[in-house]
């Protein structure tokens, strides 16, 4: 017999122990049997009826003894019928998983696999139920849901949505999944912002910016991009830990300037930006944010000279920045004054045709702050 019809044969409820020893020869690396190679060397019919016998098999372990029961079952301690029951259950759905992402891997344009999306169901429930002891099987069940998404399968969200849920709750203590986060990030567009059944996830979302790490920049920059609304929220995360550090922060507010648009654009412009000219105009220097704050301006301030930055300086400093020069309050006017002398001059990159007179202007009035700033920190 055909190692796959041998595998074929064995995998229904009435031969279970032979699955499992199939699956334990895979999972073997000195034997000869591959799940992988006999799985892609099946012709459609016969992935039809291996899919339709793993469902059985999956339904009846799970209805006899489900996940939420595991391991109240193996604390019962040795010499308990039912505490072998649960291992066997855990091996049993841990083949059924393996199964169902080779059976991924090798699916056919224009191949039906409704019994494989059953199948695919079923786990990613038993995965919403698993206590956190079944580790290794949670992280095969994890990236089945991962591999669902990109393969773009039918009902592909709501796997995508799991498996970014579960990326996101293991990525605070286990940093090497950050870079599968973003090969989930599109993941994020398909959630509604305001409904209360997504509200974990935009917490956890919100989580990342308190543990920013270099590789997941790329990350946090596009989560400005999924909803106009959650600009603000994730400014105030921002502010709120600003006093800690402001390492990569400079740096994904720039990016993520530089690729919004529209309304997108205004909001990171007016929110974000704008909000952190003027607490660096109207901060106390005794503040133990202010530091923070200016560092961000500055990063800002030191990329004049690209045609963007120098309209967005204008544009956000023209109706704060004149007016604090002038404020009664001498230490508003020395922070302004700062300001003022590092992103000199401040102009309109489009009005060329008065662009002289504006800079003639500033030059008069950069002498005077000079002095000014002379006077007040010797």
């Amino acid at each position: 017999m055909l190692k796959r019809e041998a595998f074929l044969a064995a995998a229904c409820k009435e031969n279970a122990e032979d699955f499992l020893r199939f699956i334990q020869l895979h999972n073997d690396k000195t034997e000869p049997f591959d799940v992988e190679e006999v799985v892609q060397e099946m012709p459609r019919d016969q992935r039809d009826i291996l899919w339709a016998r793993m469902s059985l098999l999956l339904q009846e372990v799970l209805s006899k003894l489900p996940p939420q029961r595991w391991d109240e079952k193996k604390s019962e301690g040795p010499g308990n019928m039912d505490v072998e029951s649960s291992l066997d259950s855990v091996a049993i759905v841990e083949g059924v998983t393996l199964v169902a992402a080779q059976s991924v891997q090798v699916l056919q344009d224009g191949e039906t696999y409704s019994a494989l999306l059953g199948i695919v169901s079923v786990l990613h429930d038993v995965l919403v139920l698993l206590p956190i002891s079944e580790a290794p099987l949670l992280s095969a069940l994890h990236s089945l849901c991962e591999l669902w998404w990109k393969k773009g399968l039918e009902e592909k969200e709501k796997f995508g949505r799991t498996a970014l849920y579960v990326s996101l709750q293991k990525c605070f203590t286990l940093k090497k999944l950050v870079c599968r986060i973003w090969n989930l990030h599109e993941v994020v567009l398909t959630l509604d912002y305001n409904s209360d059944d997504n509200k974990e996830i935009t917490d956890l979302l919100l989580q990342c910016f308190y543990h920013i790490l270099s590789q997941g920049k790329r990350f946090l920059v596009f989560l400005f991009s999924w909803n106009i609304n959650f600009i603000w929220v994730i400014h105030g995360t921002i502010k709120n830990q600003l006093e800690k550090t402001v390492v990569h922060i400079m740096e994904i507010y720039f990016r993520a300037w530089k690729k919004a648009s529209g309304d997108f654009l205004d909001k990171i412009q007016s929110i974000c930006i704008q909000d952190f000219m003027q607490n660096a105009i109207l901060l106390h220097r005794a503040s133990p944010v202010y530091s923070k704050v200016r560092q961000i301006v500055s990063y800002f301030h030191l990329r004049k000279g690209c045609h963007e930055v120098d309209k967005m300086l204008y544009t956000l400093y023209k109706p704060i920045l004149w007016k604090a020069l002038n404020a009664p309050n001498s230490e508003v006017r020395a922070n302004a004054t700062l300001i003022f002398t590092e992103a000199f001059p401040i102009h309109d990159p489009d009005d060329v045709k008065n662009l002289d007179t504006a800079v003639q202007k500033q030059w008069f009035l950069f002498g005077s702050v000079i002095m000014f700033i002379g006077y007040t920190f010797l």
